[in-house]
């Protein structure tokens, strides 16, 4: 074949071309705005609730139970005294040792007033002792007893000290005996009643702080890499009818579970009115930090050998765009394309579609001006050249 048949073939095929759709007939298309919005990087993953603080309040010291001011399922401040330890005898362990720390105060002004007196002593014998006029072992004398009253006030000032520390040592034990909540919360379970023995260490009650919680959630290994601290996430309670809370990615685990392939993370979510409780049931969302893309209904999306594009509505007639798909979920692509937020694209009726054919679009939902009065599909009575509506079928 020739240059100049091969240039007439085309001219003869563009020209039936451009004659099919010119005379082609309008087709009735459902049609569907572009969106910019930011696409879930999963499907609504299971959760669970745990509170970012437990703490299981234990006894410092060893004693008898004198008052238990809490029970389970009460709402406890900062700092809440829950339990007082019997302190009698350490009162009185205390009232003695403040008696013992005054006697060694009073020792220590004694031993400071004769230091004086000896330091006094010292200097008029040196006076003399310097003019000749006193003898040498009555000053030499002098020097020693000013040494020795040094010495003793140096010793009682000891005394002392032990003495104070002794008072302020019983005054900890006995403000330990007062057992207090490290943290504002809810007690989950009480270990003690009045006149138990309570040994070092062993608990009095479990405390858990219900605000703010942790939401702790295994994410596929393919999606881990996308996500980051801070990244939001919605989560959904059943139990609270729907009730859907917006947290941020806190914690990722640095390793994956073998047998899942999963990589745990907590999201951290408010609860101020405590509704929300460790051990519920959540479904959560992850999403990515402030990152936007197209997207479009899945039905918009047509893919043949793994190319993949949209019909678009410009001026009346179809524009085929080509599309790469970047993530998806049940009902919506995220895409990257030659679209704009906003424009028109076709979901029912764009499988046979070619580029320039006429289109009467119709919006999902019902036409706002796009149809004929009511909401019903337009028919060939509403337009010369348009045929009746017909559901299109997807290959």
């Amino acid at each position: 074949m020739t240059v100049y048949t091969k240039l007439l073939v085309g001219c003869l095929l563009v020209g039936l071309s451009g004659g099919v759709a010119a005379s082609a007939p309008p087709a009735m298309v459902i049609v569907v705005p572009v969106e910019r919005r930011a696409v879930p990087l999963t499907q609504p993953l299971v959760g669970s609730i745990e509170p970012v603080r437990r703490t299981s309040v234990a006894a410092e010291e060893a004693g008898i139970v004198h008052k238990r001011h809490f029970d389970a399922g009460d709402e406890i401040d900062d700092k809440k005294v829950l339990v007082e330890l019997k302190t009698d005898l350490l009162q009185a362990e205390l009232d003695a040792a403040r008696g013992l720390a005054a006697a060694a105060a009073a020792d220590v002004v004694q031993a400071m007033a004769e230091l004086e007196n000896k330091r006094r002593e010292l200097k008029r014998l040196k006076d003399l002792f310097e003019q000749r006029l006193a003898p040498d072992k009555e000053y030499f004398d002098a020097v020693s007893a000013e040494k020795a009253a040094e010495a003793a006030v140096s010793s009682r000032q000891g005394i002392r000290v032990q003495r104070d520390a002794e008072v302020a040592r019983l005054e900890l034990l006995i403000a330990k005996a007062q057992i207090r909540s490290p943290v504002a919360g809810w007690v989950a379970r009480r270990h003690v009643e009045e006149g138990m023995w309570v040994g070092r260490g062993e608990p009095v009650a479990d405390v858990v702080q219900m605000h703010p919680l942790f939401v702790r959630v295994n994410v596929p290994e393919g999606v881990v890499a996308k996500v980051n601290r801070g990244d939001p996430a919605t989560v959904v309670f059943d139990a609270l009818g729907g009730r859907e809370v917006v947290g941020v990615v806190e914690q990722i685990w640095p390793e994956a579970d073998t047998a899942s392939r999963t990589v745990p993370l907590r999201i951290l979510i408010e609860n101020p009115d405590g509704k929300i409780r460790p051990g519920f049931f959540a479904r959560v969302t992850l999403r990515a930090r402030g990152e936007e893309e197209l997207v479009v209904p899945t039905d918009a999306v047509i893919t043949r050998d793994n190319r993949s594009h949209v019909v678009a509505v410009r001026e009346g007639v179809a524009a085929i765009v080509p599309v790469e798909r970047v993530r998806a979920d049940a009902l919506s692509v995220a895409v990257r394309g030659a679209l704009k937020p906003g424009e028109m694209v076709v979901i029912r009726g764009n499988e046979s579609l070619f580029p320039g054919a006429p289109l009467i679009p119709v919006p999902a939902g019902g036409p706002p001006g796009g149809g004929p009065p009511g909401g019903r599909p337009p028919t060939a009575s509403d337009n010369a050249n348009a045929p009746p509506a017909t559901a299109p079928t997807r290959q």
